[in-house]
């Protein structure tokens, strides 16, 4: 269901204009591309420039593969801490999303993306007024839940790919389209949560070493700064998938069901068995105590702290 009469590039004006929304002076497009091999380039253009940054995405969409930050920038920077909120909830299906889930769901997608890999599609709900961070990872992680998308890829920093670019898999171009478009479809987000599963990344997982430690020293800063995915890989030597998904070392697995994220938290999401489901989750502490079967506390996080610091060759300040 797209708007009828569009021409060349409306659709990514449309994209590009529903994120924006009504931006304040001041903040950006976060705007990333390919850089063979595997590099990332980086631009900031201002969300009140919708035509430059419609050029600069076609410009590069011709060679590369382009992604757009769905939260737009307060400054020019890219993470999460340049970000205060959003009016838009989303999520990526690696599947066409649960056919009749979809359907069936109250509040349709305001728009609808398919992002060049076959039946993956990205869906994005927005808002009446923008929502703070957590609020929209935890609304993310729940319509992830009731849909079927992916849990791993909704946080605030986000990148997603938009229309009218391309998906160069493969070594080939396979395009990048808008399926539907529903300008009227806003939505609050008490409504939109009204029915949904509970956040299934619950926050009570994370130990006493991330919720009371109020003064860190300089070693647990630097110690809990190290992403998920390198103290995974450094502790187990298992290699991240690109969905930041990982076989979990707590239990017997087939499909990888610990998933990463970028604030350098874990969590799993699969189970030991039938009725016992594996739930470990929280900071580098957390994941070395459960493969090294310490606690978290007094003795044992010091013991903790320094086969860390080892691991990683950090010490402390003197």
């Amino acid at each position: 269901m797209k708007t009828e009469g569009q021409t060349l590039g409306a659709d990514l004006r449309l994209y590009l204009e529903l994120l924006a929304g009504q931006p304040r002076a001041g903040q950006f497009f976060n705007l990333r591309w390919l850089i063979p091999p595997g590099v990332m380039g980086q631009q900031f253009i201002s969300a009140r420039r919708i035509d430059s940054a419609r050029r600069r995405v076609t410009t590069l969409a011709k060679s590369t593969d382009v992604f757009l930050g769905v939260a737009l920038r307060d400054r020019r920077a890219g993470g999460k801490a340049a970000i205060s909120g959003s009016h838009l909830l989303y999520i990526e299906c690696d599947q066409q999303p649960a056919g009749g889930e979809l359907a069936a769901f109250a509040f349709p997608p305001t728009m609808e993306i398919a992002s060049g890999t076959p039946e993956h599609r990205h869906l994005y709900w927005q808002l009446d007024r923008r929502a703070a961070n957590l609020q929209v990872e935890s609304a993310n992680r729940r319509l992830a839940q009731r849909l079927g998308g992916e849990l791993a890829c909704v946080d605030i920093a986000r990148l997603l790919r938009p229309p009218e670019t391309f998906n160069y898999k493969d070594q080939q171009a396979h395009a990048v389209r808008l399926l539907a478009y529903r300008p009227h479809a806003h939505y609050t987000l008490p409504e939109l949560l009204a029915g949904l599963p509970d956040d299934p990344r619950p926050t009570a997982q994370v130990s006493h070493s991330r919720r009371q430690r109020k003064s860190r020293t300089e070693l647990e800063q630097r110690l809990l700064a190290v992403p998920a995915a390198e103290y995974v890989r450094v502790l187990t030597g298992r290699e991240p998938n690109r969905a930041s998904k990982v076989l979990c070392p707590f239990h017997e697995e087939r499909d990888p069901s610990l998933h990463l994220y970028p604030d350098g938290t874990f969590y799993c999401y699969g189970r030991h068995s039938e009725h016992r489901p594996c739930a470990k989750g929280g900071t580098i502490f957390d994941f070395a105590a459960a493969l090294w079967n310490l606690g978290t506390r007094e003795r044992d996080f010091l013991e903790l702290s320094r086969r860390l610091a080892e691991h990683f060759g950090l010490q402390e300040a003197a």
